[in-house]
């Protein structure tokens, strides 16, 4: 976690992030969920000094059905004057999913509340 800044941004399909701590619940929360997921492939599309983007085949395998899901994602993400991550974007399929409605409230819900069930540690 020591990647992201303190007050960064993680943005997915499912989630809307505004702290490292809310961020740390969805990355403790994979193995919760998850039986595995495994990366199938990356391609580097974009590095420069402020900007990461790859493309990436990640595998997902949930624990209560053991059928998996491969998820093609466009990531991005964009580093302040320190090298951390303060902008993190995954795009699902390569699609920008809704800030509005329902899509934004069932993203900020997980975002805000998914470390009560995760329960990363505080010190994040």
């Amino acid at each position: 976690m020591e990647v992201y800044a303190e007050k960064s941004v993680y943005d997915d399909p499912w989630s809307f992030c505004d702290t490292r701590y809310k961020i740390a619940g969805q990355w403790y929360g994979i193995p919760k969920l998850f039986a595995s997921t495994r990366t199938l492939a990356t391609e580097v599309v974009s590095s420069t000094p402020t900007t990461l983007a790859w493309k990436q085949a990640q595998e997902y395998t949930p624990k209560l059905v053991h059928w998996s899901k491969t998820v093609n994602s466009l990531v991005t993400c964009t580093l302040d004057e320190d090298g951390k991550v303060v902008y993190h974007k995954d795009q699902w399929n390569h699609k920008d999913y809704s800030h509005e409605g329902l899509g934004k409230v069932l993203k900020t819900l997980n975002g805000d509340y998914l470390t009560g069930v995760t329960r990363p540690p505080k010190e994040l």
